[in-house]
């Protein structure tokens, strides 16, 4: 059957521009993490919490993303499976993701129950938590601020008008915040200890001096990987841990 609109032949072109591409193996991923998902909704709902982590997890493992109800309800079962470090994670990616408030008074409770360092959170954590929250829509509106400044700075010369120095520094002002948000992240990497006995050393080696012997729980500033080992901040000194005993906060 052909096509006669001549709007509806523009957009089925365009629908077919844009399953171009995406490849096959894109595609059946995510057909497969949906029915994933509702096998695991369904068992969560069943309370068959052993069965469902199993599933969520396995999606969490090959999108590198969830949902915030996905996100409360591994929490939820990982505490129940006395996991406490794994609930601590996902509590604190949903946070990263929604900066509900709430759930910081989960992650303190958590905290303070098992006497675990990290977890305190400022003003300035949560001005950092919204700029990185709407960071994209940020950058937009400083291109669209800088293209307008441009324009207006091109015609205002052209017109023989004298440009006025505040108007300079404005434009240099937002091209800096523009660089900024487009190189950097406003919030530090942070990573939770999810091995007990895990060393923590002064340098990069296993011959390096031992610095600690750290519980599984622990919320650290991490700085920087170097092969196997990741560089945190421990106790307000640079140190270093095994990467495989730590499990990074994605944002």
């Amino acid at each position: 059957m052909k096509i006669q609109n001549p709007k509806a032949k523009f957009l089925s072109l365009l629908l077919l521009c844009f399953l171009n591409t995406l490849s096959p193996q894109k595609v059946c991923a995510q057909i497969q993490n949906s029915q994933l998902l509702q096998q695991a909704d369904s068992l969560f709902a069943d309370s068959q919490y052993t069965e469902s982590i199993r599933l969520y997890e396995q999606i969490y493992q090959q999108a590198q993303m969830a949902s915030p109800a996905m996100l409360l309800r591994m929490a939820f079962i990982q505490e129940g499976l006395g996991e406490y470090s794994q609930a601590l994670y996902y509590l604190n990616t949903y946070y990263l993701l929604t900066s509900d408030d709430e759930v910081l008074q989960k992650i303190s409770k958590l905290s303070e129950e098992y006497d675990l360092k990290g977890y305190s959170y400022s003003d300035i954590d949560y001005i950092r938590g919204f700029v990185s929250r709407y960071q994209y829509l940020m950058v937009l509106l400083l291109i669209g601020v800088a293209m307008a400044g441009l324009l207006y700075y091109v015609l205002r010369g052209k017109g023989g008008s004298e440009r006025p120095l505040g108007f300079g520094i404005s434009y240099l002002l937002v091209l800096g915040l523009l660089f900024y948000l487009t190189n950097f992240s406003p919030v530090p990497d942070y990573g939770i200890i999810v091995d007990s006995n895990a060393y923590i050393m002064k340098a990069p080696s296993a011959g390096a001096d031992v610095l600690g012997i750290s519980s599984k729980g622990h919320r650290v500033k991490v700085s920087g990987r170097q092969d196997v080992w990741a560089q945190i901040e421990w106790e307000g000194e640079p140190a270093y841990i095994r990467q495989d005993n730590l499990r990074l906060l994605t944002r």
